[in-house]
């Protein structure tokens, strides 16, 4: 079951969240610059935030009342026509499944009703799994960044969905 974000769910967001990065960037990360990353982003105090954050939607998959993934969407950015996806996670057990699937169409539904007509995000250039499904959804890489991880540059390839297309017909 896929549903929007309460504050009570912010500590068991925090915990999810933090594992699931340390999962998957532990092997490319320094510890410490991987913690202070994961002290900065996902404590609960900063979910709590992100969930209230009324300019943006924090969706969670729930199995059996325990976080499996979730979805963060800043629903409308500076230049007025374009959403971002700050993460989708889903534990490994359900890698897939569809889940991811499920997240991203709760976001493109999100943006498109808040009126964003282009969808972006930016990805780790060595998260092959995460490249293959955002392009699979739809996705087209315009560029790149340099996302710090504490004190470790990394870079990230900027992707962009074209919404109007989701919204008339098209599948993520």
């Amino acid at each position: 079951m896929i549903r929007r974000a309460r504050r009570s769910d912010a500590r068991a967001l925090s915990s999810f969240a933090a594992r699931l990065f340390r999962d998957t960037y532990d092997s490319s990360t320094e510890a410490s610059d991987l913690e202070s990353y994961i002290g900065k982003n996902f404590s609960a105090e900063r979910q709590e935030d992100e969930i209230a954050d009324p300019s943006a939607a924090v969706f969670v998959a729930m199995a059996d009342d325990l976080i499996i993934g979730y979805a963060h969407v800043v629903a409308r950015s500076g230049d007025g026509r374009s959403a971002r996806l700050n993460r989708i996670y889903v534990d490994a057990e359900w890698r897939g499944s569809g889940l991811a699937s499920g997240l991203l169409d709760a976001v493109v539904g999100e943006a498109g009703q808040r009126g964003a007509t282009h969808l972006e995000l930016t990805v780790f250039e060595r998260n092959s799994r995460a490249l293959a499904f955002y392009k699979r959804a739809g996705f087209a890489a315009i560029g790149s960044t340099t996302f710090m991880v504490g004190e470790d540059p990394q870079t990230d390839v900027v992707m962009q969905l074209d919404l109007s297309k989701q919204l008339n017909g098209g599948s993520a």
